[in-house]
């Protein structure tokens, strides 16, 4: 049952603490990864190579969408020259 609207949250995943098997995953797919750079004949840039659309494809899915910005908004003043020419301010 879902929480009343305003409810705190308790307990569970503090709010931007990765999720273990999520990280557990990317964490062997690098060590793979890795490993098959070794590899002439298997590794991504060979790969790239060959399926350029596809390497774009995944690559795009890479760049984070996650952003944050802390905007800091300030009134603006128009010069009292211009406010007495539209008669504002």
């Amino acid at each position: 049952m879902a929480a009343k609207k305003g409810h705190k949250k308790t307990g569970g995943r503090v709010k931007g603490t990765p999720n273990q098997f999520t990280k557990t995953v990317k964490e062997v797919f690098t060590t793979v990864f890795n490993e098959l750079q070794v590899n002439k004949t298997a590794n991504l840039k060979e790969w790239a190579k060959k399926n350029t659309t596809d390497f774009y494809k995944l690559s795009a899915k890479l760049i984070p969408t996650d952003l944050t910005a802390d905007l800091h908004l300030q009134e603006k003043k128009f010069p009292e020259w211009l406010t007495r020419e539209i008669g504002g301010n």
